[in-house]
């Protein structure tokens, strides 16, 4: 059982707590978390489509260069060697 001195204590204690925070809080100010994650929250088939349309064409971009500098290095190899027939 609480003795009447321990209640008011508690009473003192509680009302000096929220006067103490509710003071640091005007002060300082609260600060909320933030969430900081993107998410999309639209998700459809269209945007599957295009997802995949453009792995696609950026595999065949990255070929094509590919393919490119192959070319280039054979013709070069090709010029070196005409050149010292020559």
């Amino acid at each position: 059982m609480h003795s009447p001195c321990s209640l008011n204590n508690d009473v003192e204690w509680q009302t000096l707590k929220n006067t103490l925070q509710q003071a640091a809080n005007e002060a300082i100010g609260k600060r909320k978390k933030r969430r900081h994650k993107m998410r999309l929250i639209l998700w459809n088939e269209d945007i599957k489509n295009l997802i995949e349309n453009y792995d696609v064409e950026f595999k065949l971009a990255n070929f094509l260069q590919l393919i490119g500098t192959i070319k280039r290095t054979i013709f070069k190899k090709v010029r070196t060697e005409t050149i010292f027939k020559i």
